[in-house]
């Protein structure tokens, strides 16, 4: 697993998301977390979950629900975010904590009740028989979208190294597709991180990044 942690951790550059501001919703990493910040709740309710916490919440302006991790004390996984303004208006985030800290690491926005992938920044997977497509969508920008690669490794259920390399896509309809080859066996675990790069004068400023891990069942 050193490798894995020199190929990922070695990549890394804090994403960013896009700076306009958006007075309908929200948009930005430090936005997500204002909204999902508990102590601006006063409703809460709490329920034990194995190792998490599961949170419902509200206040004037948002309801919230999501999973806190017991040990970390720190949000983790997908929440959800509706606006009691306006129903529509609604958008679903996952945690991670990297860096003892907490990362968006994929948000996706609903326009209508269907994700909004102009606005968005999620992946999707698909599995057929040793071929895994993956679809990484990103938000609509008004820089253009150099390239999108995906630096992944392949192990099995042992951690095992199985396969490891990068991939560049190029950007279509707001997404990079991207297929990987897998050995035929009845478990792995494929992890990454698919960087997309602007053409922007600063390169911190112009990187979209998703974390990936996936257990696929060959069984």
């Amino acid at each position: 697993m050193k490798r894995y942690s020199l190929l990922l951790l070695g990549g890394f550059i804090l994403f960013s998301c896009e700076k306009e501001e958006n007075k309908e919703f929200i948009r930005s990493n430090s936005l997500f977390n204002d909204i999902t910040n508990l102590k601006k709740y006063n409703n809460i309710q709490k329920k034990d979950v194995d190792t998490l916490i599961k949170i419902s919440a509200s206040n004037e302006d948002y309801i919230i629900d999501g999973y806190l991790s017991k040990r970390l004390n720190k949000k983790t996984g997908w929440w959800n975010i509706q606006d009691k303004h306006n129903k529509f208006n609604k958008a679903k985030i996952q945690y991670l904590y990297f860096e003892n800290k907490e990362k968006v690491n994929q948000f996706i926005f609903y326009k209508n009740n269907t994700i909004d992938s102009s606005r968005s920044k999620f992946y999707d997977l698909r599995k057929s028989e040793n071929t895994i497509t993956y679809t990484f969508c990103t938000p609509k920008s008004k820089e253009t979208a150099l390239s999108g690669k995906l630096f992944y490794i392949v192990t099995d259920k042992n951690n095992e190294i199985l396969t490891e390399s990068k991939i560049e896509s190029k950007k279509n309809n707001n997404s990079y597709q991207i297929k990987i080859k897998t050995p035929l066996i009845k478990k792995l675990i494929i992890k990454g991180l698919f960087s997309e790069i602007l053409n922007i004068e600063n390169s911190d400023l112009g990187t979209n990044e998703i974390f990936t891990e996936d257990l696929i069942n060959n069984e």
